[in-house]
């Protein structure tokens, strides 16, 4: 069974005019990292294609 990790990651939320705390869970796999889910509405927010907060989740995930 792979091993789950929790990272926090803070910044500016478009979506709330505001910063926020995400926090994003990631499954460690033989490859990397693949993040399973985050405390935001990233992919149905609206301002999901340009968000630099989860950005750094996905800069994590792609090292």
């Amino acid at each position: 069974m792979a091993e789950i990790i929790e990272e926090f990651f803070t910044g500016y939320c478009r979506n709330f005019d505001m910063t926020q705390t995400v926090i994003c869970e990631f499954e460690q796999l033989p490859d990397g990292l693949h993040l399973l889910d985050s405390s935001c509405e990233y992919g149905d927010c609206k301002f999901s294609k340009d968000c630099t907060l989860m950005k750094q989740a996905l800069d994590k995930e792609n090292a």
